[in-house]
């Protein structure tokens, strides 16, 4: 299922942002462009577990002070999920994210979830949080009208006011919990997400891991290098990348999402590698097994696409991953340009690099000698 697909945009972003028509091939010796595309799933469709339990499912507790819990077990791990969430519930009821908390993961109360992976929390658990915040708000809609002795489609929700007409003062958003809570005490309202079947691929994605996807989001970026010829140690100058996320729900966290996926990358790409010696690993540690950090991080330059689908959470797809695998082909399309040479294993360190160099110059002499021979 593609409904909304803003590669061609990325593509036209980075090239201009990159200055490509004009600066390729012509840069000095041992220094490079690269380009490369790539995609991601907003979670795998297919069920996970075949019990007929929801892809996502989010609660929300409302208690008489006003205040409202969301409860997930959604992980956050550093992805920015929690804060999504409270917009999505913030965005549907009309109020302050101030207002609102929010407890992940605690399976003693929290309903269960699958869990961070597949690019999935903002799409599926936005989605269901999204469904929760509805079933509250009709709840309250109700309440109101209950108390104004009015028809619930008569109801304006304003978010810190509830009103049946313009000339009306309407009921406070605390006026209204009461009148909700009355004879119930604290309201849970419960929210769930599920694929639909004709996203799940059929027999085409049989044996697949992951399968299909009802939203993918897509990326571009351009890589720029230098290659220092004695040491062969690659320095990535600068990236460009456009990501395709649908609707950006917090810019500011895509925009880290995005530089997070470029640091994976190129931790793939040139330094992350696991070895062994005699069936024992070498590289278990954080010494051994390189990570980039801040030091080696190049300037970063992200532009977000919105090609809002009509399946996301107001619009959303994945932000955390499709920026991620365009690296490493654009690294060694990068690498093609300053040297004239394919690279077919990663990571491409210095001394791999330094081998293949000196291969193509005894391969440069050994066909100069046989042209002087002939």
């Amino acid at each position: 299922m593609v409904n909304s697909y803003g590669l061609p945009e990325c593509l036209d972003i980075v090239e201009k942002a990159s200055g490509w028509k004009d600066r390729k091939g012509k840069l000095e010796p041992f220094r490079g462009l690269g380009v490369a595309c790539s995609h991601y799933v907003s979670g795998a469709s297919k069920p996970v577990n075949w019990t007929g339990e929801p892809h996502a499912t989010v609660n929300i507790k409302l208690d008489f002070d006003g205040s409202l819990t969301i409860l997930t077990g959604a992980p956050e791990i550093g992805q920015g999920s929690s804060t999504i969430l409270t917009q999505c519930v913030a965005e549907v009821l009309g109020l302050d994210v101030t207002r609102i908390r929010i407890l992940t993961s605690d399976s003693l109360v929290t309903p269960k979830d699958n869990g961070a992976y597949s690019s999935r929390v903002t799409y599926m658990v936005g989605n269901a949080a999204i469904d929760a915040a509805t079933n509250l708000k009709a709840i309250l809609v109700e309440a109101a009208a209950r108390k104004m002795d009015v028809l619930p489609e008569d109801v304006e929700c304003l978010g810190e006011v509830y009103r049946a007409g313009s000339q009306d003062q309407g009921m406070s958003f605390e006026e209204v919990v009461v009148a909700a809570l009355e004879g119930t005490g604290t309201i849970t309202a419960r929210g769930n997400f599920d694929t639909i079947p004709e996203s799940w691929g059929g027999d085409k994605y049989r044996g697949a891991a992951i399968g299909g996807s009802m939203a993918f989001s897509y990326a571009a970026q351009v890589v720029e290098i230098e290659i220092d010829p004695d040491t062969a140690d690659i320095r990535v100058e600068k990236v460009w990348v456009a990501h395709d996320c649908g609707k950006a729900l917090n810019p500011l966290a895509v925009e880290g999402q995005i530089e997070g996926s470029v640091w994976m990358g190129m931790g793939q790409a040139m330094t992350e590698e696991t070895h062994y010696h005699k069936g024992l690993g070498i590289t278990g540690n954080m010494l051994d097994y390189r990570v980039p950090t801040i030091i080696e991080s190049p300037p970063i330059e992200t532009h977000i696409v919105e090609s809002i689908d009509p399946h996301g959470p107001f619009g959303a797809k994945e932000a955390g991953e499709a920026s991620l695998a365009g690296f490493l082909p654009a690294l060694t399309n990068a690498i093609a340009d300053a040297l004239d040479i394919r690279v077919s294993e990663l990571p491409i360190t210095p001394d791999r690099l330094m081998e293949i160099m000196e291969d193509k110059k005894k391969a440069a002499r050994r066909d100069a000698d046989q042209k002087v021979g002939a």
